[in-house]
C-alpha cells in the first residue's frame, strides 16, 4: 500500500523550475517522506567479478549509466500521445486558423511588461506585428503550423533519445536472496553484490568531501525512488510538449540569427516538473516486478559530466555478499577488501532443509 500511497503523492505533484528554492523543498517534502518511511535497512547493487568492479568496490565508487545503457531497452523511454500534442498546437489558433498571440498583438496598446524584460528589442518584434495585415497574420500562422507539423514527428524522435541518453541512475534491489537476481546480474551466482544503507538520506559522501569548495565546486546531487511496475507505460506527454516548445524556441531564435541567453528561454519556457525525469525512469514493465528495484538518480552540474557515458558518485557499502558459486582468488580478494573496510561479509548458500526457493546469506569470518 505504501509504494501505492508513494506513487500517488509522485505522480500529484509538480515541482516548476521557475520557482524559489524553497518553495521547491517544501513540494517536495510529501515526497520525501513517504521514500524515508519505504526505505529498507538496505539496497542491494549485483556486480560481476572483474577487475574494474573490485576496484569500484575498493574506491567506493557508485557507477550510473545512461538510460540507453541499461539491459531494458524501456528504461527513460519517452511516452507521449500524438493526439495530444496535435490538440495542445491547435489550442494556439482562433476559430479563424490565426494565432491567437498575433491577434493579441495586434489589437494591444503597448508592449507587454513581461515581454519587455525578456526581450531588449520588443518594441520593434511589437511594431512590426502590428504592420501585417489580416491576410499577413493568416499567412503567418498557416506557415507556421504547417513548419511545426513537419518537424513534429523527427523532433519527438530526438527528444526521445536525448531524454534516455541523458538520465543517468543505478539500478538496485531490495532482495539479495533471490536466485533470479544472482542468476541475472551477478554472473550465474559467480560473482557479488554490495549492501548500502540509504536511510535518512544519505546518498552519498559528497557534502562531506573535503574537496567541495576547494578542488571541486560541482556536488552531485542524488535522490533514490521505489520503481513502480505497471502494464502501461507512464503517458509523459505535458513534458515531450515541453521540450518540443523548448526546442522549437532555440531553433526559431537560431534560424533568424537571434541571440538569446539561456535564462530567457528557461523563463520563456520554464520546466513544468523538474521530476519529470524521474517519474519516467522508474515506470517498469510489470514484467520487471520481481526485482524489486530502486533507482538512484544522479545530476552533476559540472558541463564536463553531460557528455560523460558513464559517471559515479562515492558511497561506501556496509556489507559484501559473496555469489554461491563464487571462485577461491574472488573470495579471497572481496574478503580481504571488506576487511580492510572493516565491512561485514556473507556468502549466499541455499538451505537443504527448506522447500523455498530463497537463498539464505552466511555471515562469514574475516
Amino acid at each position: 500500500m505504501k509504494i501505492k500511497e508513494f506513487e500517488n503523492t509522485l505522480l500529484s505533484i509538480k515541482i516548476p523550475s521557475n520557482i524559489k528554492f524553497e518553495q521547491k523543498a517544501q513540494l517536495s517534502e510529501p515526497i520525501n517522506k513517504i521514500v524515508e518511511d519505504l526505505m529498507p535497512s538496505r539496497l542491494y547493487h549485483f556486480r560481476q567479478c572483474s577487475e574494474r568492479n573490485f576496484a569500484a568496490f575498493y574506491d567506493e565508487q557508485v557507477w550510473v549509466s545512461r538510460g540507453t545503457d541499461m539491459n531494458d531497452d524501456f528504461d527513460a523511454c519517452l511516452y507521449y500521445d500524438d493526439k495530444k500534442i496535435v490538440d495542445w498546437l491547435d489550442s494556439f489558433y482562433d476559430t479563424k486558423n490565426n494565432l491567437k498571440i498575433l491577434d493579441y498583438i495586434k489589437t494591444a496598446k503597448n508592449v507587454p511588461k513581461e515581454m519587455q524584460q525578456l526581450f531588449p528589442n520588443a518594441e520593434i518584434f511589437f511594431d512590426a506585428i502590428q504592420q501585417l495585415t489580416l491576410e499577413d497574420i493568416k499567412k503567418v500562422s498557416l506557415g507556421f503550423k504547417e513548419y511545426v507539423k513537419a518537424n513534429l514527428p523527427e523532433s519527438l524522435k530526438m527528444i526521445t533519445a536525448q531524454i534516455q541518453g541523458g538520465v543517468k541512475f543505478a539500478c538496485f534491489s531490495q532482495n539479495v536472496k533471490s536466485a533470479m537476481m544472482w542468476g541475472h546480474y551477478a554472473s550465474d551466482g559467480t560473482g557479488f553484490a554490495l549492501g548500502y544503507d540509504f536511510r535518512n538520506g544519505n546518498l552519498n559522501e559528497c557534502s562531506a568531501c573535503p574537496k567541495l569548495g576547494q578542488e571541486c565546486f560541482y556536488p552531485i546531487l542524488c535522490h533514490i525512488y521505489p520503481v513502480i511496475y505497471e502494464n502501461k507505460r507512464y503517458d509523459a506527454t505535458d513534458y515531450a510538449i515541453y521540450m518540443f516548445q523548448y526546442k522549437l524556441l532555440v531553433d526559431t531564435f537560431n534560424r533568424y540569427g537571434v541571440a538569446v541567453a539561456q535564462q530567457w528561454i528557461d523563463q520563456i519556457v520554464p520546466c513544468p516538473d523538474i521530476q519529470m525525469l524521474s517519474k519516467i525512469a522508474i515506470h517498469k514493465s510489470l514484467e520487471w516486478k520481481p526485482e524489486k528495484e530502486w533507482g538512484l538518480f544522479y545530476t552533476n552540474t559540472n558541463p564536463q559530466s553531460v557528455n560523460e557515458a558513464h559517471s559515479f558518485m562515492r558511497k561506501k557499502p556496509v556489507a559484501v555478499y559473496l555469489g554461491r558459486k563464487i571462485s577461491a582468488i574472488n573470495e579471497k580478494i572481496l574478503k580481504d577488501i571488506a576487511k580492510e573496510k572493516g565491512i561485514e561479509c556473507y556468502k549466499m548458500d541455499i538451505n537443504s532443509n527448506s522447500q523455498s526457493y530463497i537463498l539464505r546469506a552466511v555471515r562469514q569470518k574475516i
